[in-house]
């Protein structure tokens, strides 16, 4: 398996909506735009092209439910990316999943999520082990290790 790329587009924070900020990005599938101040377009394409900048509400469990189909929560980002990083690594290869952006890009939110919103590792965990108990050959045995290291403002903690 070769290197595959995704972007996604998270909401604008508090501090942006008091600004007033408008959103300079839009996806048509997995094709990206990014729109300047004079209305130009720069278009890029990737693996996956992912929208979560809107088009979604929150429930009272905190999930951030869909309401409208173009909107990719964190179910739908475990469908399209962590679950082929999973078969993967379930089918014997290396596999490394690897977040990059600046800081607030989302990054956490996406691997980690939080409260209802769980993320590519919290369901992978689950996913990993539901497909061991569902082992039925006594013979064969699992062996489970992850491996996760951050690098913030040029320190590496592992």
């Amino acid at each position: 398996m070769s290197v595959r790329v995704a972007v996604r587009v998270r909401p604008f924070n508090q501090r942006e909506i008091d600004l007033g900020s408008g959103c300079c990005v839009k996806m048509e599938g997995d094709t990206t735009y990014l729109i300047d101040d004079n209305d130009k377009e720069r278009k890029f394409n990737y693996d996956f092209s992912l929208w979560s900048h809107d088009g979604f509400e929150n429930q009272e469990d905190g999930y951030s439910k869909p309401t409208d189909d173009r909107y990719c929560d964190q179910n739908m980002v475990f469908e399209r990316i962590g679950k082929e990083v999973l078969n993967n690594a379930w089918d014997g290869y290396h596999c490394c999943l690897f977040a990059y952006g600046q800081t607030g890009s989302g990054k956490s939110y996406s691997v980690f999520g939080y409260g209802a919103n769980k993320g590519i590792v919290p369901m992978a965990t689950v996913e990993i082990f539901k497909r061991i108990s569902e082992n039925q050959n006594p013979d064969l045995e699992y062996e489970v290790c992850v491996s996760m290291t951050e690098i913030y403002n040029e320190k590496v903690q592992d």
